[in-house]
């Protein structure tokens, strides 16, 4: 009820990134994408007698109802529609919300072919590909108070179902005959009241609003040394590595798309951004195209330390933030085709279709812990100015604590808080998966997979802290060996990354979590940003352990923590640069030695190889004539490389093929990429090609 109890009105967004809507016939709901629109917008009413229910009503009068008929004949789903049930239980899921029925059934939004895209039920979701399929994120809605009009109460009477929507200038004025004249003059009074206000705040701040309603976004970074910034496309804004351009990616786990905030002295309500270049994001006055409305956003190196054009504002919306330039413009992640697909521009959007795409999320990659601990190696982002040609500092190997907010769109969640509480008194450790399997140490001392056995003492797991860094630790097996989040893909051409056992020489933060509390649980965060996941499924996945960031099973990376043993009193710290050779010297009695190198020999920093690449016409023919193009590939993954030649071609869907030196044929690559970083020449081609085995 959290999520409701304050709200006059909310949006509702499903785990397509789609809002409930009602439809304009009145009767039928369903799920849209315009969440704009007064179609998307739910008033909420508390039912008197009944703190745990609430009811939904829909810009056409009427209440989200759970019918009792049935979707489609012989399928379990029931419609939802508009009057006969209409009181719906609010159950916390994290930071999302279920909608219960009194039939204990949960309100769904479906996906996949027609009739069921874009379709609502109610319904028990029994496979786990689909419990996610019934959350809901909860955006609270803005409502203006204007004048005499007045506002429908919170725990309005049920016997205003059938009052109809009368103002023309607020859809949430509502006119009933039922009503009497002194109800009716005692909600004018209390809008009398609100009226100077003039705007209900989304999200409930102590922080005044200011600048005519806008609501002050500087909470997002107010403690973040560094950032990123998804858009609405779920793309991450990068710094090019020209060292003037930004586009968006899809690769938040590079450097590239990573910002450092710095403050502006006397501008409390502004940042500056720096790329990993040590420039700084800018709102240039150039135009991006000749006749477009849109102005470029680039990565400079100003000459005036007052130079406005790398200061940003930014504006609260909702669980966003919308980045203004002092001209009031707002930076905007472009869609559509090529040019403007992955663009980054800044200008007003004056369409409904495109007010989202000046809304991001915030993850707050790295927080500092004190600006005034010269140990801590955090960058303040209160920061001078002069620091304007400083290398970029931060690294995933600076063992900064990191902190996130998940409020990227399509999957908004409110300020995730530290889970260090379940470790300070532990002295070792069991974690259950969702699966009901422990996380256990392999008997191989490398490899560390799922097991339903808890009782076994490879489930335990020694806590060790960080000297110096509150929010983050160590977890040790029972063979000594450290947890680790390794680079190594966990199969060749996927995005998971392998979880092993390890014992380096020296303690880096491969080796170090951030636990981060999830209810009565825990995400463990990597220094890569990516999660502990347990993986489920067929094999090799089943029991499976690797770091990522899931985009459909996010329960995978829940946690529960089970106290084996209580730490007696302070807990050891162990320095990051301090060598092992100490504490694990039975160690080395019964560990064979390795010719020919040390037993932990870091492998040297891949630098990639070289792709030269052709693209294909519709008929599957390459001009041979012209010099291929290329670029270095540092990626390990087929997936990657398709990714990536999709942002060098500006093309979609692609398909990456080899040509047959024989016969000149072309043939999809399906396998891992060749060992050794060889040189590659690919074919470009366009799913519709005739050319595919021609």
């Amino acid at each position: 009820m959290e999520f409701f109890n304050k709200a006059k009105a909310v949006r509702l967004k499903s785990h397509l990134d789609k809002y409930l809507v009602a439809d304009d016939d009145e009767q039928t709901v369903r799920q849209s994408r315009n969440g704009s629109s007064k179609k998307a917008r739910w008033l909420v009413e508390l039912v008197n007698g009944n703190p745990h229910v609430i009811r939904l009503k829909g810009c056409h009068g009427r209440y989200l109802t759970a019918s009792d008929e049935g979707f489609l004949l012989g399928m379990t789903g029931k419609k939802i529609q508009k009057d006969v049930s209409v009181e719906w239980e609010p159950i916390k899921e994290g930071y999302k919300v279920k909608l219960r029925t009194k039939g204990g059934k949960f309100l769904r939004a479906n996906g996949a072919t027609p009739p069921w895209r874009n379709s609502i039920t109610h319904d028990l979701p029994h496979r786990t590909a689909t419990q996610d399929w019934v959350l809901w994120d909860v955006d609270v809605v803005d409502i203006s108070v204007i004048g005499d009009e007045y506002l429908p109460s919170n725990a309005s009477s049920f016997n205003s179902v059938q009052d109809d929507y009368s103002s023309p200038n607020s859809p949430y004025s509502v006119k009933s005959e039922s009503r009497t004249t002194s109800s009716i003059a005692s909600e004018r009074n209390w809008s009398s009241s609100m009226a100077s206000e003039k705007r209900w705040p989304s999200i409930k701040s102590d922080k005044p609003s200011h600048n005519s309603g806008r609501q002050d976004g500087m909470e997002f970074f107010n403690k973040a040394k560094a950032v990123r910034l998804q858009s609405h496309l779920g793309k991450y804004l990068v710094a090019d590595d020209d060292e003037q351009t930004v586009r968006q990616s899809r690769n938040g786990a590079s450097h590239k798309a990573r910002w450092t905030v710095e403050f502006v002295d006397g501008k409390r309500d502004r940042i500056r951004l720096k790329s990993c270049h040590g420039l700084y994001l800018t709102a240039a006055d150039e135009p991006f195209l000749l006749g477009m409305t849109g102005k470029k956003v680039l990565q400079t190196l100003p000459e005036k330390k007052t130079d406005v054009s790398v200061e940003w504002e930014p504006v609260k919306e909702g669980l966003n933030v919308k980045l203004m330039t002092s001209e009031g413009k707002f930076l905007r992640a472009n869609g559509g085709a090529p040019p403007w697909r992955n663009s980054v521009t800044h200008d007003v959007p004056h369409r409904t279709a495109t007010q989202s795409w000046v809304l991001w999320g915030v993850d707050i990659v790295d927080i500092s812990i004190s600006d005034s601990d010269p140990n801590s190696g955090c960058l303040s982002p209160a920061s001078s100015f002069s620091s304007l040609a400083d290398d970029y500092s931060g690294s995933p190997d600076t063992g900064s604590p990191m902190f996130q907010y998940s409020a990227k769109p399509g999957n908004i969640s409110m300020k995730q808080v530290s889970g260090m509480d379940f470790f300070k008194k532990a002295k070792s450790v069991r974690l259950k998966s969702h699966h009901d399997k422990y996380l256990t140490a392999d008997s191989d001392e490398e490899t560390v997979v799922q097991d339903r056995s808890g009782s076994s003492l490879s489930a335990k797991w020694t806590v060790e802290f960080v000297d110096g860094v509150e929010n983050v630790l160590r977890l040790k097996s029972r063979y000594g060996k450290y947890l680790k989040a390794s680079d190594e893909e966990f199969l060749l051409g996927v995005t998971g990354r392998r979880v092993v056992q390890c014992l380096p020489r020296k303690l880096d933060s491969s080796v170090e979590f951030e636990p981060i509390r999830d209810g009565m649980q825990v995400k463990l965060k990597t220094r890569y940003g990516n999660f502990l996941r347990a993986n489920g499924g067929l094999p090799p996945w089943r029991n499976s352990i690797t770091h990522d960031i899931p985009h459909r099973h996010h329960d995978w990376i829940l946690w529960e923590v089970d106290v084996v043993e209580i730490r007696p009193e302070s807990p050891p710290k162990v320095a990051r640069s301090d060598s092992l050779e100490d504490d694990l010297g039975s160690f080395h009695l019964r560990i064979p030695s390795v010719s020919g190198g040390s037993l932990e020999d870091s492998p040297k920093k891949s630098e990639g190889r070289l792709i030269y690449y052709y693209v294909a016409d519709d008929d599957g023919n390459v001009n041979d004539a012209i010099e291929a193009p290329s670029f270095q590939f540092k990626g390990h993954g087929l997936e990657e490389l398709t990714q990536k030649l999709e942002e060098e071609t500006g093309l979609e869907d692609i398909i990456v093929c080899s040509r047959n030196i024989v016969n000149g044929k072309l043939y999809p690559l399906r396998l891992a990429l060749p060992p050794n970083n060889a040189t590659m020449h690919v074919v470009v081609v366009s799913p519709t090609s005739r050319g595919l085995y021609a």
